[in-house]
């Protein structure tokens, strides 16, 4: 028999003490009972988890809406990052979540570049 599970509230995500893992402790219901349970995802994972679920959630978005997927971002910010060679850059998302990037300086740099061309094109059209 094949059992449904519908993650109804993620309550917190947590590391896990040894920081092995990132725990996020949810409310499910399993087949019809409502129930807490908690997921592990190891962190040498925890990336590729976090970019499986923006992709998924982009595409969902992109089949209700009838455009390519991507995901909707409400604001972008440049912080220190406390590394010479890095900058980051944090995405904010609907409901306040916060999405930090760690991104090389030549990277950020390029990107920089490649922003200011699309909007001055975007002011020429």
């Amino acid at each position: 028999m094949t059992k449904n599970l519908d993650l109804t509230q993620v309550e917190a995500v947590v590391p896990a003490p040894d920081g092995s893992a990132v725990v996020i402790k949810a409310e499910a219901m399993v087949a019809g009972d409502r129930t807490e349970l908690e997921i592990a995802i190891t962190t040498d994972l925890a990336a590729r988890a976090a970019i499986a679920l923006l992709a998924t959630t982009a595409t969902a978005r992109a089949l209700r809406d009838g455009r390519q997927p991507a995901l909707e971002v409400l604001a972008a910010a440049v912080v220190a990052s406390g590394c010479a060679e890095k900058v980051r850059v944090q995405l904010l998302f609907d409901e306040g979540a916060v999405l930090p990037l760690e991104v090389p300086t030549d990277a950020a740099k390029a990107l920089s570049r490649d922003l200011a061309d699309d909007l001055d094109r975007k002011r020429t059209q």
